[in-house]
């Protein structure tokens, strides 16, 4: 979603908040996220309803589709209509509210092209507004979930890695930073050794390395190397976060011409 040059973005300080409009089955969970959202600056809960054929009654477009996975078919099918131009390109975020999700599942979410997928036990509002600033072009995905993607990637078979929009979306969460020393990490450098090599402090790069074990929920570093090798990740085709200069970084290995 981009912003005309002069204008506030949406949800920011000065800009109108971003408008929400929830759907989901189960009222105490519509009660639940709209009161977490609430507590969240520049983002508004305009409606709740309890499925996807309730969005016809609605007075106010909205900005933001917040959508319960508990509503499989109805979230494909608003995707569906969405690209079919039958309703607005309004961002679709799905929304797990429940256990952790098979990978297969994620995987569909993905193929059905929502925005982003997201979890209440992360931060919602970190999703929401990643898609409606335009940050998430290839998909955004809530940290927990993104790690269970990884994870199940470094048990498949090569000819099963994630799906590349959910890939996309894990690699956007890695800074050019963190990238950096993960590809250090991969060739076999102590902190210490990174720290020389990209004139950091060792206080920062050990502030990265733990930063990527989070991110990846990876129990030491050989546990992240090998979930980022194994799921296509660390030497394949893969933009990671964002550089000073707004572009992706392309990862590639840094023991040869080192």
């Amino acid at each position: 979603m981009k912003v005309a040059r002069g204008m506030f973005a949406l949800g920011e300080p000065g800009g109108r908040p971003v408008r929400v409009v929830i759907v989901a089955p189960n009222p105490v969970v519509r009660a639940g996220v709209a009161t977490l959202i609430a507590r969240e600056p520049g983002i508004q809960v305009v409606a709740t309803v309890p499925d996807e054929g309730a969005l016809g009654s609605l007075a106010i477009r909205p900005d933001v589709l917040l959508v319960d996975t508990v509503l499989r078919q109805g979230l494909v099918a608003l995707t569906r209509s969405r690209s079919e131009a039958r309703i607005p390109k309004v961002p679709i975020v799905a929304l797990v509210t429940g256990e952790m999700p098979a990978v297969e599942d994620l995987r569909a979410y993905a193929q059905a092209e929502v925005d982003a997928i997201v979890s209440t036990a992360d931060d919602i509002a970190t999703g929401i507004r990643a898609v409606c600033s335009g940050r998430a072009d290839g998909g955004w995905v809530s940290p927990s979930l993104g790690a269970a993607v990884l994870r199940e990637g470094a048990t498949e078979n090569v000819q099963q890695l994630p799906h590349p929009s959910l890939r996309r979306a894990i690699c956007g969460q890695v800074t050019a930073s963190e990238q950096a020393v993960l590809l250090l990490v991969a060739d076999g450098f102590t902190d210490r050794e990174i720290a020389t090599r990209l004139r950091r402090s060792e206080r920062v790069v050990k502030y990265h390395v733990s930063n990527l074990l989070t991110k990846f929920q990876a129990k030491n570093r050989a546990h992240a190397v090998n979930l980022a090798v194994r799921a296509g990740l660390l030497f394949g085709e893969c933009s990671f976060g964002q550089g000073s200069n707004g572009q992706g970084v392309l990862v590639h290995s840094t023991r040869d011409g080192a």
